[in-house]
């Protein structure tokens, strides 16, 4: 049971984030995207956040004076899961994810302030994920409470490529 007269261990992630990313890999052209991510306490008070996550595509679209010059297009990814704090610990913390690609995984995070390294320790897939396989990633999540901006770095191997930055994403707490 949480102790309520403390906060929460990642009371600084809850919420909804959204803004815009950069993607890039050996294997495949570079592109830009919108994602908003969404973080929720759970409700009965055990040490658990439910975690949603879901990219859309940047595409062109018509610039409005001073306005944006691309708009979200179609769905490009999607996660969804949970972050287990095993005995309400401000320091270690476990993501457990599901992906329509077919992959599950579990990752191991090291808490520092606001700031949260994972590493994956488990990835399963589904017999018809799609080649080349994922093999391993690490996220770095780094979320500046006082600006409310949430910004990470996610790094992907798979059976070709070796451990490569992939992802760099800057949003602001909505």
């Amino acid at each position: 049971m949480a102790d309520n007269s403390k906060p929460h261990p990642l009371e600084f992630l809850i919420g909804t984030w959204a803004g815009r990313g950069k993607g890039f890999y050996p294997t495949i052209p570079s592109f830009e995207f919108f994602e908003e991510l969404t973080f929720t306490k759970d409700p009965a008070g055990r040490p658990v956040v439910a975690y949603s996550q879901k990219t859309r595509r940047a595409v062109p679209g018509t610039a409005a004076e001073g306005g944006e010059t691309t708009v979200p297009g179609l769905p490009l990814h999607a996660e969804t899961g949970f972050i287990r704090l095993p005995n309400w610990s401000n320091e270690k913390c476990e993501l457990v994810l599901s992906q329509p690609t077919g992959v599950a995984s579990i990752e191991v995070g090291a808490i520092k302030g606001t700031t949260i390294d994972w590493e994956a320790t488990g990835i399963i897939r589904s017999p018809s994920a799609k080649a080349p396989h994922t093999t391993h990633f690490t996220r770095k999540w780094v979320v500046d409470p006082e600006r409310k901006t949430f910004s990470y770095e996610f790094s992907l191997a798979t059976e070709n490529t070796p451990l490569t930055r992939h992802l760099e994403v800057h949003m602001r707490k909505v």
